[in-house]
């Protein structure tokens, strides 16, 4: 491939997942959402589960000490990321080393681990690293990102939802589309409203936030749509 190829293929591509070493996502999810994606990462351990299912990621980032000697033989050398810096931990770097390539959506599977710190940890990245990129972590049953001025997505009425203010909250946050609306509500933690449990009722669902952002958590089943406007 010649480097004016390269470089087209570069600026087509926009949406990335990355495997984390936590709790084996479902494989049907995984499938999914590997075909979906332009681009496909395993943040360290995440290749042992990766190896298991004979799928081989574009790269491999991490420091390397959940990397199993036989699969790491087994890869490419030229899909290896070995960033030694220990003051993150590898799902920070993986979700970095998109980034770095211009990725405009990112998804996370794998990172809810049996480990509620590190579980904690992955919702701090997805705080962090928002105001540059769209970040969803999927567990079997959700999937979550921040929202930040704006959000609009078509769900499946009955679908659960919830608003959450963690890492300061929101204020002025309206919603459509939800069975309990707010208009022009602050979200604040340890305030009321809550914004647990919220229900789709009709369609496009959407939440506008004057200042702050919000934690969306959205159940799904066989639905794995990410098919958002966030602005």
């Amino acid at each position: 491939m010649s480097e004016i190829e390269k470089q087209k293929k570069r600026k087509r591509l926009k949406k990335a997942l990355i495997i984390c070493n936590g709790n084996p996502p479902p494989q049907n999810l995984l499938r999914q959402l590997w075909q979906e994606v332009d681009y496909r990462v395993a943040a360290d351990g995440g290749a042992n589960q990766l190896q298991e299912l004979k799928l081989v990621p574009d790269a491999v980032v991490g420091d390397f000490d959940s990397l199993l000697p036989e699969v790491q033989q087994q890869l490419p050398v030229s899909i290896l990321y070995h960033v030694k810096e220990q003051d993150t931990n590898d799902a920070d770097k993986a979700v970095r080393h998109c980034l770095q390539r211009g990725f405009t959506e990112i998804n996370l599977l794998g990172a809810d681990g049996g480990r509620q710190d590190q579980f904690l940890s992955s919702l701090e990245i997805l705080f962090k690293y928002s105001p540059q990129a769209r970040l969803i972590l999927w567990t079997p049953m959700e999937r979550m990102e921040f929202i930040l001025d704006t959000w609009k997505e078509h769900l499946l009425p009955g679908t659960t939802l919830s608003l959450l203010p963690l890492f300061g909250g929101a204020q002025g946050v309206v919603t459509q589309g939800l069975e309990f609306e707010l208009n022009n509500h602050d979200l604040l933690p340890g305030k009321t409203p809550a914004g647990v449990s919220n229900r789709v009722l009709r369609n496009p669902v959407s939440v506008t936030i004057q200042q702050g952002q919000l934690l969306l958590v959205v159940q799904h089943s066989e639905n794995f749509s990410t098919n958002a406007e966030s602005y």
